[in-house]
């Protein structure tokens, strides 16, 4: 048998003779005629219904050209799905879908065909309707079986066979506006067609009913089918199904981590725990992390709120009739989806976080809620805790949630171990009972047998495996290792021919590489630029990258990604034409087996897509990630490239505006790798350098990582080119960084002032000067030196500096002289401006709670507190909560209520010990036993005792004294009243 020719292009078997390949259309050499053969096809029928009518209502002419539009509608439709018109019998059209070119959705293609045909009818009908009051109808019948096919595509080619009458006979028996498809085709198409049951029919000529199918639509993207019954695995569908129970039980969110290399059957196992009782009947949202985005911490909710059904507006509807919040927590999700513009402040992630758990917390109070997130081992550490937190803080619903994750990648382990900022246990779960992690192995020999032997018998494997001996059988069970992707790759490489006894390599790349070599090119050549675009991609990405093939048109993309879906190669992702590799390490192995050159001009070309698109706003865009990644490839092939300076300056400006946008918005790890991968992208010797100094250092002190914030400083020293304000701004970071860390640096001064139109240096040297007053105990210099820096911040035009410093001058104006008229004026203006960001809005409601108290309203002061409470438990602000407390024990004993001030103190003294703060913690506690004491409650005792050898702060050690000598007056010891005054004075 002669090897069948194929396309130059997209390397398609071609006819003979054809002009034209008809996978892409390039032009082809003449041929000889091609013998016949047996091939499985799809056979459509479409005729006009009342032709005869019609004919009686137009004139002859009229007539003519309404039947050419008829003819070039059903002509176009059946090319454009691949498929080839074998004849016009009177009113009829006769169409074949796989008698040439095979593809393994021809029955869908026939039927996707038959649907256009019946939708772009209607458009002539209107007008024929309107003109002479008729319109044209068509019924269409479509059969699958097996023909004799001959000739040639672009003419003379004949088919036949018992599937073309049976095709003919279901076209006579459809209703008008009627689609019905054999029984054949039905399986065929699966899930992707919308179908209904009629029959048995009687057809002419067939001894036996026909089943046959009425198509009522087509679907966009069927749920994916196992080819085979899960093996093994009963222990931790057990354990899925005990943590949903539990969790429907409680009416309490739990958290599942299911971890396991690539191919072990971590999905398949959440997919049959779907299926099947408890969790069958449970509301399912999904979602997946990338490696990439750093900054786009909520991508994976976002794409969960989109999976719900009815979308974005379902949950808009039921925030807004359920819950209490609703316009702040959908004005966050909206921001998260895109689907609303940040009107001031950028909405934080613990904001998006929280709006998040409402929306699950109201489904799951509906009904039971399974959340899936996969790729969880790309999280970066805030989103590791947004899921912690999420699935903890789920209150009164019954929520499940399921994170699916490789072991070898994850930057911070699985959610709820210590990656974050609030987590500090080195356990695997801080809630253990509410926590469980799932470790999937490779299968045993055993199970594996049974698995290669199931996937060997299906009936979609090809021929050449029904023959295989056990031993080529025992070969793939050694060889995949008990993993199921491993055995299913090794299984379709033998269906290709391939000899079990020439071996093959047993890493995943390479097994990957080989089902990747045998797809045809055109499909190929989808995927490695949908590798490029990334984790998820449309076809408009794949046709962005097809500049340099010609062939790549919008047709064949559409075409080649419908086949990817249906092999199961790639999958919906949530939006309309967006896609996801079904093996995300077969978007690697093609990723890397591109050159990298080619890859850089890819990533290029994306960058320049999106800034075209957002007229360069790039905030929630993947930016970055093109610009540094075309950088990083450009050094690597081409490191004298003259695009290269001005790409990477565009690279390290991308970083560095993602990785400020993560700072204002308190994602603090990802605010810090970005704007360090920027950093690596600017020049020596940029002005840059020092901005980034300070910001970094800003983010790291937040995070307690004080040894990262002096690399930051020591870094910029080296990299400034020895510009002076740099050098100046350096040395004043490393004062203030030893200054809250208790080193000693010797002088406490700068040894050069910065420049008088230095604004940024001289707000930095103010912020140290207040934080060296504010030490010292003189306040009211502290205030006045960080109103001399947001002087300097808002002369300089920097909203992140104005932001800091205002909320550190309200905090100051509780021990400053600050008049209390002026300083609750100050609180309220701070409250509006940072409505939208409840972080920095709690200590600024608990600072004015503090003031209304002292000036004596103390019923206001009492609601400011519950509303900063009520943002602490949204957020998860462990501190807010404390200081609450703290500001309660306050006001409380202000009112006189002097026991329940106590109570609140040491709520506060035993979290704040909880979290290793042991000398607030002591100062409370005396606070507390002041309060004990003032309500002649005998517990003050306990905690002048537990507090005698503690390190107190200097004000709560006069406290202490004062607390002492007021004991030893009511006792009478008028010698001790006396000596513990001396102390407190």
């Amino acid at each position: 048998m002669n090897t069948p020719a194929r396309c130059g292009a997209c390397r398609a078997p071609t006819p003979d003779r054809a002009r034209f390949c008809p996978e892409c259309g390039a032009p082809l050499a003449g041929r000889a005629p091609t013998a016949e053969s047996r091939r499985l096809v799809t056979a459509v029928f479409v005729d006009l219904v009342s032709s005869t009518v019609l004919a009686e209502s137009l004139d002859p002419e009229a007539l003519r050209r309404t039947m050419d539009r008829y003819y070039a509608t059903c002509t176009t439709a059946v090319a454009e799905h691949g498929g080839v018109v074998e004849k016009f019998i009177g009113d009829a059209v006769m169409a074949v879908f796989g008698a040439f070119v095979s593809h393994d959705d021809d029955a869908l293609r026939a039927v996707q065909a038959a649907c256009t045909i019946r939708e772009a009818l209607a458009e002539l009908n209107a007008g024929l309707e309107q003109a002479v009051g008729v319109r044209i109808d068509i019924h269409c019948g479509i059969a699958t079986g097996e023909a004799v096919v001959s000739g040639a595509a672009n003419g003379g080619a004949r088919v036949v066979g018992d599937v073309v009458h049976t095709a003919a006979r279901l076209q006579s028996q459809a209703r008008p506006h009627e689609i019905l498809i054999s029984d054949e085709t039905a399986r065929l198409v699966g899930a992707w067609v919308r179908r209904e049951a009629v029959g048995p029919l009687h057809l002419k000529g067939k001894r036996e009913p026909v089943t046959a199918w009425r198509v009522v639509g087509l679907l966009d993207a069927p749920d994916q089918e196992d080819l085979t019954a899960m093996i093994g695995r009963e222990d931790e569908l057990a354990r899925l199904n005990d943590a949903f129970t539990v969790a429907c039980r409680t009416h309490r969110g739990r958290l599942v981590t299911v971890s396991g290399s690539a191919g072990v059957g971590k999905s398949r196992l959440v997919r049959e725990f779907l299926r099947g009782p408890p969790a069958g009947q449970a509301t399912v949202l999904s979602g997946a992390c990338q490696p990439y985005g750093s900054g786009l911490v909520h991508r994976p909710l976002a794409e969960a709120v989109r999976s719900l059904p009815g979308g974005w507006e379902q949950a808009v509807a039921l925030l807004e009739e359920h819950h209490v919040n609703a316009a702040r927590a959908v004005t966050a999700l909206g921001v998260a989806l895109g689907a609303r513009e940040e009107n001031s402040l950028p909405v934080s992630v613990t904001e998006i976080g929280w709006a998040f758990r409402c929306l699950l917390e109201v489904l799951g109070r509906r009904s039971p809620l399974v959340l899936v997130l996969e790729d969880v081992h790309w999280a970066g550490p805030t989103l590791l805790d947004m899921i912690r937190e999420t699935a903890e803080g789920v209150r009164d619903a019954d929520v499940l949630v399921v994170c699916l994750r490789r072991p070898d990648e994850a930057p911070g382990g699985p959610p709820g171990t210590a990656s974050g900022r609030r987590n500090t246990t080195s356990a695997p779960y801080p809630v253990p009972d509410r926590s469980a992690e799932l470790t999937l192995g490779p299968l045993s020999s055993e199970q594996t047998a049974e698995l290669v032997a199931r996937l060997a018998d299906r009936s979609e494997v090809t021929p050449q495996l029904a023959h295989t001996s056990e031993e080529t059988l025992a070969w793939v069970v050694r060889e995949c290792d008990g993993n199921p992707l491993f055995a299913e790759l090794l299984l379709e490489d033998l269906a290709d021919g391939r000899s079990a006894a020439r071996g093959l390599p047993t890493s995943i790349r390479v097994l990957l590489t080989v089902w990747l070599d045998r797809l045809p090119e055109t499909d190929r050549a989808v995927l490695e630029r949908a590798a490029g675009a990334g984790g998820s991609f449309t076809s408009e990405d794949v046709r962005a990258l097809a500049a340099d093939s010609p062939g790549l048109t919008s047709h064949v993309v559409h075409t080649a990604v419908g086949r990817l879906l249906a092999s199961g190669a790639i999958r919906p992702a949530g939006h309309p034409d967006r896609y996801r590799f079904t093996r995300l390490l077969a978007r690697d192995t093609l990723y890397e087996m591109t050159s990298k050159a080619r890859r850089a001009t890819w990533h290029a070309l994306l960058a320049d897509r999106i800034e075209a698109a957002h007229g360069g706003t790039t905030a929630g865009t993947d930016l970055a990630h093109h610009l540094e990644s075309a950088c990083r490839l450009l050094v690597e092939v081409h490191p004298g490239d003259a695009a290269l300076p001005a790409l990477t300056l565009r690279a390290s400006r991308a970083l560095v505006a993602e990785g400020y946008l993560a700072l204002e918005r308190r994602d603090l790890p990802s605010a810090v790798g970005l704007m360090e991968r920027g950093r690596t992208l600017v020049p020596d010797g940029q002005p840059e350098h020092r901005v980034l100094a300070v910001r970094i250092v800003d983010a790291c002190a937040a995070l307690g990582r004080w040894d990262e914030a002096r690399k930051a400083v020591a870094v910029a020293e080296l990299r400034c080119g020895g510009e002076p304000s740099t050098l100046r701004t350096c040395a004043i970071l490393r004062r203030t960084i030893a200054l809250r860390t208790g080193e000693d640096l010797g002088s406490a001064c700068v040894d050069t002032p910065p420049s008088e139109d230095d604004h940024l240096g001289w707000c930095r040297s103010h912020q140290l000067s207040s934080l060296r007053h504010f030490a010292a105990g003189r306040i009211g210099a502290a205030e006045d030196a960080v109103r001399d820096a947001l002087e300097r911040a808002r002369t300089l035009g920097d909203t992140y500096e104005e932001n800091r410093l205002l909320a550190s001058l309200c905090e100051l104006t509780q021990w400053s002289p600050t008049p209390l008229p002026r300083a609750i004026a100050l609180c309220e203006e701070l409250a509006a401006r940072f409505d939208a960001d409840r972080s920095l809005l709690v200590p600024i409601l608990l600072t004015r709670a503090r003031h209304l108290a002292l000036a004596g309203d103390l019923d206001e002061a009492l609601a400011d507190i519950v509303r900063a409470r009520r943002h602490c438990a949204d957020l998860g602000l462990v501190l807010g909560a404390v200081a609450a407390d703290q500001t309660a024990g306050l006001v409380e004993s202000l009112r006189g209520a002097h026991r329940t001030a106590a109570r609140r103190y040491t709520a506060a003294a035993r979290r704040l010990g909880e979290l290793g703060q042991t000398t607030t913690a002591a100062t409370l506690t005396v606070y507390a036993a002041r309060e004990h004491f003032r309500a002649s409650d005998p517990r003050y005792a306990a905690g002048i005792r537990v507090t005698a050898d503690a390190v107190l702060e200097t004000h709560a050690l006069a406290v202490r004294h004062a607390l002492l000598a007021h004991v030893a007056a009511r006792a009478g010891d008028r010698g001790g009243a006396a000596t513990a005054v001396d102390h407190a004075a």
